[in-house]
């Protein structure tokens, strides 16, 4: 009986210490839960501060960032000053529709794209207008330079001459000109001709100061050519690449080498003609091709 009651005892002590440890347990678990609810609550809370910070406090109270993009011939601060444009407004206020039609107004920009970026940005994007030729109008009595881009629009009046090889195109009636005017469509071809020459192969308007149009019957036109560093001028027709002034160069060397009081070459009709000041009748150049040396070549 006694060995039973020692056993009993012995039950008990380890009953009770199991449920001590078991007690001590929950407490650690029921703490840990604890702790991290906390953490949760507090990450929860920054959250949420964050994102009204980030959606409702900056955009509605911090001045607009703009970025511009594309501006390679003008400088923000002009852009922002032609525009009138508040840059201490803040991002919720910013009204791009209002922004986007000043700026196409302003006819110096082929396209205008006005994004909002949250939380404080506006992304302005531009292409810009480039220079295809330069004409010279009437403006209140006045000669003045008038800009015209690769689709014959007048974007830009007294502004001076911009710098590369840009040529003079001439023969052209304006007065009174008005920023946002276009070319006769008939014209537009050939802006975009030069255009195209000018970004392929700019050189060749670097030998060349002025192109006149010449008008012809039924509204047509042909070319006048004036090279830079002679007395002769060219006669073509309207289309204008960088085949026909090679052509064009390879001709005036020839004729150089031939005559020395020529003043008009003809390069229309499929052949080589000239006029001399001594005589005003046509001499035909035969022998003249593109990408031919001038051996062979005489004049008739």
């Amino acid at each position: 009986m006694s060995d039973s009651l020692v056993f009993s005892e012995i039950d008990q002590f380890y009953s009770k210490k199991k449920n001590h440890k078991k007690t001590d347990a929950e407490k650690d678990s029921a703490m840990r839960t604890r702790i991290l609810k906390i953490l949760v609550c507090v990450l929860s809370c920054v959250l949420v501060v964050e994102a009204i910070l980030y959606l409702v406090v900056i955009p509605c109270t911090s001045s607009v960032q703009i970025v511009f993009s594309g501006l390679t011939q003008y400088m923000p601060e002009d852009i922002i000053k032609s525009t009138n444009l508040n840059v201490r407004q803040t991002w919720i206020n910013f009204d791009t529709a209002s922004i986007a039609q000043k700026l196409a107004a302003s006819q110096l920009f082929e396209s205008v794209k006005v994004e909002k970026s949250f939380p404080d940005k506006v992304v302005i994007t531009l292409s810009e207008r480039k220079c295809a030729a330069v004409a010279i109008a009437e403006l209140n009595g006045k000669s003045v330079p008038v800009q015209i881009d690769k689709n014959g629009v007048v974007y830009r009046i007294n502004a001076g001459v911009p710098a590369g090889d840009i040529p003079l195109l001439s023969g052209l009636s304006f007065e009174n000109p008005k920023v946002g005017m276009r070319l006769h469509g008939k014209l537009r071809p050939l802006v975009q001709q030069i255009s195209d020459i000018l970004t392929e192969k700019p050189v060749y308007f670097s030998a060349i100061s002025e192109i006149r149009i010449m008008p012809k019957d039924y509204g047509s036109y042909d070319l006048v050519l004036y090279p830079m560093h002679s007395k002769v001028r060219v006669l073509v027709d309207k289309t204008l690449n960088e085949e026909s002034l090679q052509y064009m160069m390879v001709v005036l060397d020839v004729i150089d080498s031939l005559e020395s009081d020529v003043y008009e070459v003809d390069l229309r009709h499929g052949s080589v003609s000239y006029k001399t000041r001594n005589s005003n009748e046509s001499k035909i150049l035969a022998g003249v091709s593109l990408g031919q040396n001038s051996t062979g070549v005489s004049g008739e």
